[in-house]
C-alpha cells in the first residue's frame, strides 16, 4: 500500500462500515433508542371484526439529503419515518393479479404506544384524512405485496406484474455519475416477496403483514483534506464526481451513490497545493475482492475497517477465521493466491500495534510507555483480551468485530479438523463444512531475528493461567498434532490469525 504526506491518511482502508456517519440535518438523525419495528396500523373490517395489522421496519440503512433515512452506525438500529412521510404499496392476489395499485400509504402520526400509524391516503382530501379500512380490505384479500420508499406518482401507471417486476431493475438505470448537487430521488427502499424481484423481507401471518424495506443502492463515503481539487475520480472502471456534503476538522466529505453488485474498485486522484495524491484500492481489491451490497457504505477514512467480514472463513466454528494473518493485506507481494503463505504482522502479546522490534527490552520499553490501563506485562494471570483494542492488535488494526482468538477458540478449531503438516505450513480442513485455513510457519521472535522456524507458533489473546510473565500461543509442528504452547514469554513476536463472532 502506498504511504501518504501531509494530512492524507496513510493508508487505504475499504470495506463494510458500521462507523458512525458525521453530522447530517435533523431531519436526517436517529435519535438513540428508538425501537426496531417502525409502523403499526390496526383498522377494524366490517366482516368479522378481526384486526388487520401493517407493520414497516428499515434493513441496514445509510442517508443521504432529503431522505427519512439515517445511517446510525450502529447494526441493528433503525431510524423512524415521520409524519406525512409516503411509501407505495401494491398488492396482488393469488392469480398474480394487481388488486391495488401504488396506492400512497402515509404516516399519520404517532399512537398512544409510540408507534408510528400507516393509512391510505384518501384523494381530493387534506393529508389527515384516511381511510384504515381500504387498507384493512388490501391487506386482507393480499396474497403478494410490493412496497417501495419514497413514493413516487409516476408508478401509477403500472397495470400488470412484468411492469412492477422492472421497477427494480430500472430503477438505477439512469443514477447520473455527476452528483456533485444534491438530488433526492436517490434511496430507493423495497420490500417486495413477488416472484423475479424479491427484496427486502414480506412476512404475512394471518391478519398481519410485515415490510422490511430494503435498499437498492450503496454509498461511497471518502474523505479528502479541505481544499483539494479533483484531478482523476475513478470507480468501476467509469470517471464520477461526488456530491460534498460538509466539512469538518479539515477534511471534505464526499459522497457517490451507486448501484451495488460490483467490485469496489476505485482510483481517487487529487490535488492539494501543487501536489498530486492518489488513493485507490491497489492489489486490496484483487486479494480480497469487496462485492459491493445494498444499504451498506463504503469508505475511505483512516478509522474505518480495514478487511471486509465477508473474507472470514466458516470451519465449523463459533468464530469466523481469517483466510490470511494480520498484517498481509499491507504486503505488495500478496495475492488471493499466495496470501496465505505469509507470516505477516509480528506482535508481543498485548501490544496493539507493529513493532520493529521484540523481546524483553523491546517490551519492557513498550510497557514503560502505555498510559492507556494496565500495561501489558502486568495483566493478572487467567486475563484474556481478545476485542479490547487497548491490547488487541487485530482489533486496533482490522478494527470492526475482528480480533484475536482465545486459546479455548484454538483448541475449537482443532477439534473440528483435521490436518496435514510440514516444516512450512500446516493446513486445518473442517470435517463439518469441508473449508481449509493454511498457516504458515514463522517462529518465534525474541529479536529482530526468527528462531525455531519450523515451528508454528500463534498468540492467543489467553493470558497464562499460572504466570504472569507468560501466555497461551499455538505449537504446529511438522507430523504433530496441533496444541497449546503454554510457555510463551509475552515479549515474544508471534502472528496472529483474527477471528470474528459469528
Amino acid at each position: 500500500m502506498r504511504a501518504f504526506t501531509h494530512s492524507v491518511p496513510r493508508a487505504l482502508m475499504l470495506a463494510v462500515t458500521r462507523a458512525l456517519l458525521p453530522a447530517v440535518p435533523r431531519v436526517l438523525m436517529l435519535a438513540a433508542g428508538l425501537s426496531l419495528t417502525l409502523a403499526s396500523c390496526r383498522a377494524q373490517l366490517n366482516t368479522d371484526g378481526t384486526d388487520i395489522q401493517l407493520s414497516v421496519r428499515i434493513k441496514d440503512s445509510w442517508s443521504q439529503n432529503a431522505t427519512k433515512i439515517a445511517y446510525s452506525g450502529v447494526y441493528g438500529e433503525h431510524t423512524e419515518f415521520e409524519t406525512a412521510d409516503y411509501f407505495g404499496l401494491f398488492v396482488l392476489d393469488e392469480n398474480e393479479v394487481i388488486q391495488a395499485a401504488n396506492k400512497k400509504v402515509y404516516c399519520s402520526g404517532i399512537d398512544n404506544k409510540g408507534n408510528t400509524v400507516w393509512s391510505i391516503f384518501k384523494e381530493g382530501s387534506g393529508e389527515g384524512s384516511s381511510s384504515n379500512h381500504t387498507l384493512a380490505e388490501m391487506l386482507e384479500r393480499g396474497h403478494q405485496y410490493f412496497a417501495y420508499y419514497p413514493y413516487d406518482e409516476a408508478y401509477d401507471a403500472i397495470t400488470e406484474l412484468a411492469q412492477l417486476q422492472a421497477v427494480v431493475g430500472n430503477f438505477g438505470a439512469n443514477l447520473p455519475k455527476n452528483q456533485s448537487a444534491s438530488f433526492t430521488a436517490c434511496d430507493f427502499l423495497v420490500a417486495s416477496n413477488i416472484p423475479g424481484c424479491e427484496y427486502g423481507e414480506v412476512t404475512v401471518e394471518g391478519k398481519s403483514v410485515s415490510l422490511v424495506l430494503g435498499h437498492t443502492f450503496a454509498m461511497l463515503r471518502l474523505l479528502v483534506p479541505s481544499g483539494a481539487t479533483k484531478y482523476s475520480y475513478i470507480f468501476d472502471g467509469s470517471d464520477f464526481t461526488p456530491c460534498k456534503v460538509g466539512s469538518s476538522g479539515g477534511m471534505d466529505e464526499l459522497r457517490y451513490i451507486f448501484v451495488p453488485g460490483c467490485i469496489l474498485s476505485l482510483s481517487f486522484k487529487y490535488v492539494l497545493d501543487d501536489k498530486l495524491y492518489k488513493l485507490d484500492t491497489g492489489g486490496w481489491s484483487s486479494l480480497f475482492p469487496i462485492i459491493t451490497e445494498g444499504g451498506h457504505c463504503y469508505y475511505v477514512d483512516e478509522s474505518a475497517v480495514k478487511i471486509p467480514y465477508s473474507v472470514g472463513v466458516d470451519m465449523g466454528t463459533s468464530v469466523m477465521w481469517a483466510p490470511f494473518n494480520l498484517g498481509v493485506e499491507d504486503n505488495d507481494e500478496a495475492t488471493p493466491e499466495n496470501a496465505a503463505t505469509f507470516a505477516g504482522t509480528i506482535v508481543m502479546w498485548g501490544a496493539n500495534t507493529i513493532s520493529s522490534s521484540y523481546g524483553s527490552t523491546a517490551y519492557k520499553n513498550y510497557n514503560s510507555s502505555f498510559t492507556l490501563g494496565t500495561p501489558p506485562s502486568e495483566l493478572p494471570i487467567g486475563y484474556d483480551y481478545s476485542g479490547n483494542v487497548i491490547y488487541d492488535s487485530a482489533s486496533n488494526l482490522w478494527r470492526g468485530k475482528w480480533r484475536t482468538p482465545t486459546i479455548a477458540e484454538w483448541k475449537e478449531l482443532f477439534s473440528a479438523c483435521t490436518y496435514v503438516s510440514d516444516s512450512k505450513k500446516i493446513v486445518f480442513t473442517s470435517k463439518i463444512t469441508g473449508n481449509t485455513l493454511t498457516f504458515p510457519f514463522a517462529g518465534y521472535y525474541d529479536s529482530g531475528t526468527a528462531t525455531s522456524t519450523a515451528i508454528g507458533y500463534y498468540w492467543s489473546s489467553s493470558a497464562s493461567t499460572t504466570d504472569i510473565a507468560k501466555a497461551s500461543s499455538t505449537f504446529f509442528k511438522s507430523g504433530g498434532a496441533p496444541t497449546e504452547n503454554k510457555n510463551a514469554n509475552r515479549y515474544t513476536g508471534l502472528p496472529i490469525r483474527p477471528v470474528f463472532t459469528r
